[in-house]
């Protein structure tokens, strides 16, 4: 019986005392205090206490930027020797670590100043509304009316042929929604005739030929503010049950995008003086 009481008591007076010990601040607004079930715990009331000041202890947060200029000012007022940028053509986007790691020193014990890199500034390119609409629509074949529209639409964008003779095509396109397309053949020029019979129950229809060009020379931006690019597209057509369907492949269209990500970031990169990592930090 005795034996029990002194150990009950016992356990009474070292939770006791653990309770009655003080926090202890190990900086300031952060304390390791005693706790009766896990022996100590951390009480963090450093935000607290940083509202009340007239400045933040450091600086932190995340903006998004959609101009180089933009993006490239921000870093000259905010940016550190530590700063980093990485490129990712996936997202259109280069995003600046300003309080990242910094250097090891090239001492094994030394890895260098860690950083929070919490602070983080974002140029997010956007794409012009040509390279999304001729991107968009690339490969696909569609009715006679639908692609003349989208050639009047666009018509700034051609350079060869120009964009009155694509007008002029597109004129005629939708001038023969109601004749029966038969078969096509190449001709001297280069281009693409189609012949066509009106649909009518005389015996002999009106005949004729379609011309269209093999490929055309498009001229745009990629990206809003960028340079403008020339890209090559071959028509494409598909003859059936006496249907024109019409469309265009574009030539190494990916090639010009990394080719306009990369004059982005390389101006970046001349810019602000930080390295540039392609990936996702």
């Amino acid at each position: 019986m005795t034996e029990t009481i002194t150990t009950a008591t016992a356990e009474v007076v070292e939770r006791l005392t653990r309770e009655a010990v003080e926090p202890r601040e190990v900086e300031p607004g952060l304390y390791l205090a005693p706790d009766a079930e896990t022996g100590s715990c951390v009480i963090d009331v450093r935000d607290q206490i940083e509202r009340t000041k007239d400045h933040p202890r450091r600086k932190t947060g995340a903006v998004t930027l959609a101009q180089h200029d933009s993006f490239t000012a921000y870093l000259a007022k905010h940016g550190m020797p530590e700063t980093e940028l990485w490129a990712d053509i996936d997202k259109d986007r280069v995003v600046a670590v300003i309080n990242a790691h910094g250097p090891a020193s090239g001492d094994p014990d030394d890895e260098g100043t860690a950083g929070w890199g919490d602070h983080r500034a974002v140029l997010q390119l956007v794409t012009t509304q040509d390279w999304r609409d001729w991107t968009g629509n690339n490969g696909k074949l569609v009715g006679q009316q639908e692609f003349a529209e989208f050639v009047e639409q666009h018509l700034p964008n051609f350079l060869r042929p120009s964009a009155a003779d694509m007008l002029e095509l597109a004129q005629t396109i939708k001038g023969h929604t109601k004749v029966s397309f038969e078969s096509s053949k190449r001709v001297k020029s280069g281009e693409t005739a189609i012949e066509w019979r009106e649909d009518t129950t005389a015996a002999a229809g009106k005949k004729g030929t379609l011309e269209i060009p093999d490929t055309i020379d498009l001229g745009m931006q990629v990206y809003e503010g960028g340079v403008p690019y020339k890209l090559t597209a071959r028509f494409r057509y598909r003859i059936g049950g006496g249907t024109l369907l019409l469309g265009y492949v574009l030539e190494r269209a990916g090639d010009v995008k990394r080719d306009a990500f990369g004059q982005v970031v390389g101006q970046v990169a001349t810019d602000t003086g930080c390295e540039v990592w392609h990936g996702t930090p």
